[in-house]
């Protein structure tokens, strides 16, 4: 899931926090009606409201260490959703300042490991997300072993067990060139056991942070458990709150993308609250520029542009104009076109796989087909009919090299999605048959969708024969992903012989 958000604590926040006096004889964990509606607030994306609801709880109750705790969760989402690097190197003391305060707190409460976990927990995925991996995996591990002893203490701890949850079912989809270097930290896992474990702690209706909990389910199931009809039905039966709150737009908007409901993307996005009491999320913007081209919408390149004047970072830039690029190839302005992919190169950088295949299309000077181009977008948005449409005015033979096997690469993907497996699989194979030495990412990912197809057929040789052919492509886009789903795909099928 990738998130960016950008207000910082006004400065009169800051300056009263100076002067709150803090008696480390008695602190304590209250997360009592102010504190729970401050982190309702933090997880709507209302920072500052939720902030203010923490000083107040300061204020009154100065002895209170739960504020500081959900403080964490809010520079968390903040650094996210901004992708500011500078921000980042700013807030990055805030992680030590706050374990120094609740390592102060009362030992006999749950929340005094619990809270520790937590801070180190979020700074781990924040670390990642910004390229500071030898620390995140110690920060992981630090985690990880005070949510153990938390758990040994505390047995009946909801948040505990959500958070362990989580680790288990991340901890098992490490790719095997890692497992070692994980098994001597202590670090081991299983997807479907730590899936297991979130259905169970989900229908507790007493779950605090269940919010929080829901997201997390509903992401790994999504990514990590391939169960798209799952995570949709999860985000449906939640019957999340929208209303006021612009994370569960993005949520949902998120999971509808990865679902084919691009036309509930394109609603929920056109629909977000805007208020300046949200913090700013540019990312929407692009979600729904991506989603109106993928519909072929004549305004798709308003969004992008909205997108490019707001953000603050870097990622998501150069396939900003690579799709802005695109929008001027069907709009028929070819012209354009040469105009948008030549910024690609020059803003931006390459930290996204997004951003590396725009970079890659720059170099390669190739203006890509209309026809294969249209089908892509069109597929990309679920709307497999039109786009199989699109490619039966052309024949495999029309095409030469590379934009052949793309041809065959869409029309198996098209396939597949209309339900037509058999016609599907037959294809698939040939993208695999004909690469040769394409360093596309076409003949790796049509391995996954074998092994996908075998996995469900409980055919776990011929699943896990083509999820291992996959990590044997080298050089190619979206080579971290595509590995990423064929080391899960092998990781629920070790149990069996394959």
């Amino acid at each position: 899931m990738r998130i960016r958000l950008k207000n910082l604590l006004p400065i009169f926040i800051l300056a009263a926090l100076l002067w709150i006096p803090v008696d480390v004889s008695a602190q304590t964990f209250s997360y009592n009606t102010n504190c729970q509606t401050a982190y309702l607030n933090i997880f709507k994306l209302k920072i500052n409201e939720g902030n203010q609801l923490l000083l107040k709880e300061k204020l009154s109750h100065p002895t209170n260490l739960i504020p500081y705790f959900l403080e964490n969760y809010a520079d968390f989402l903040t650094l996210y959703v901004s992708d500011d690097s500078q921000l980042y190197k700013k807030l990055l003391p805030k992680k030590d300042e706050r374990l120094s305060i609740l390592e102060k707190g009362d030992t006999k409460s749950p929340y005094y490991l619990y809270s520790q976990a937590s801070v180190n927990l979020q700074w781990a995925f924040i670390k990642i997300k910004y390229g500071d991996y030898f620390s995140a995996v110690f920060d992981t591990r630090r985690a990880f072993n005070l949510l153990k002893s938390n758990k040994n203490k505390f047995p009946d701890f909801l948040p505990n067990d959500k958070d362990l949850a989580l680790l288990t079912t991340l901890f098992g989809a490490i790719p095997d060139k890692y497992k070692l270097g994980a098994k001597i930290l202590g670090l081991k896992g299983d997807i479907d056991e730590g899936l297991s474990q979130f259905e169970t702690i989900l229908k507790n209706p007493n779950l605090p942070f269940k919010e929080e909990a829901t997201i997390m389910y509903t992401m790994l199931l999504l990514h990590l458990g391939e169960d798209k009809s799952g995570a949709w039905e999860m985000i449906d039966h939640q019957k999340m709150d929208l209303k006021d709150n612009l994370l569960n737009y993005f949520v949902k908007a998120s999971v509808a993308h990865y679902v084919n409901k691009n036309d509930e993307v394109i609603r929920l996005l056109s629909t977000r609250p805007t208020s300046t009491d949200f913090l700013a999320f540019p990312y929407l913007d692009f979600m729904l520029g991506e989603a109106k081209l993928n519909r072929l919408d004549t305004d798709a390149d308003v969004y992008f542009k909205k997108f490019l004047s707001k953000n603050k970072g870097q990622d998501y830039i150069r396939e900003s104009y690579r799709k802005l690029a695109w929008y001027s190839l069907i709009s028929n302005h070819p012209n354009q076109y040469q105009v948008f992919i030549s910024k690609v190169l020059s803003n931006g950088s390459n930290s996204l796989e997004s951003d590396k295949a725009a970079t890659r299309e720059a170099e390669s000077k190739k203006i890509p087909s209309l026809t294969l181009l249209k089908a892509r977008l069109l597929s990309d948005g679920g709307y497999f009919s039109k786009a199989l449409s699109v490619l039966n005015e052309k024949k495999s033979s029309d095409f030469k090299g590379h934009e052949q096997l793309e041809y065959i690469y869409r029309k198996a993907r098209i396939l597949d999605n209309l339900e037509l497996s058999d016609q599907a699989v037959t294809l698939y194979k040939a993208v695999i048959e004909t690469n040769g030495k394409s360093i596309t990412y076409f003949a790796p990912n049509a391995c996954v969708l074998l092994g996908q197809y075998y996995e469900k057929a409980n055919k776990n040789k011929e699943a896990g024969f083509y999820y291992t052919k996959a990590l044997t492509y080298k050089g190619h886009e979206y080579k971290n992903s595509i590995d990423a789903k064929a080391k899960a795909g092998l990781n629920r099928i070790k149990q069996n012989e394959y």
